[in-house]
């Protein structure tokens, strides 16, 4: 799962559309293993971070924000998923 929110953010230019398509995904996994007791609650929370930086990241695209604006956003989902794939 971690590695589709890679793919989707790091590609130039962003495709909108995928980033979507993996953040409704999450979404649905996150409550899926939070219902069946799969993750903890700082599991849930952590990934539900990376899942609010894609929605910023979405909105900044919708709004036409700049690359370098993104690219702030990006790096801090980035730096999210390698501290909780460490």
């Amino acid at each position: 799962m971690l590695a589709d929110v890679v793919d989707a953010i790091v590609k130039n230019p962003i495709d909108i559309n995928e980033v979507k398509s993996v953040r409704n995904t999450i979404s649905n996994r996150l409550i899926a293993a939070k219902d069946s007791g799969n993750i903890t609650t700082d599991q849930f929370l952590t990934a539900g971070k990376i899942e609010g930086g894609l929605d910023v990241i979405i909105a900044m695209l919708e709004n036409q924000a700049t690359t370098d604006e993104i690219r702030i956003h990006v790096d801090s989902i980035l730096e999210r998923i390698q501290a909780i794939s460490e």
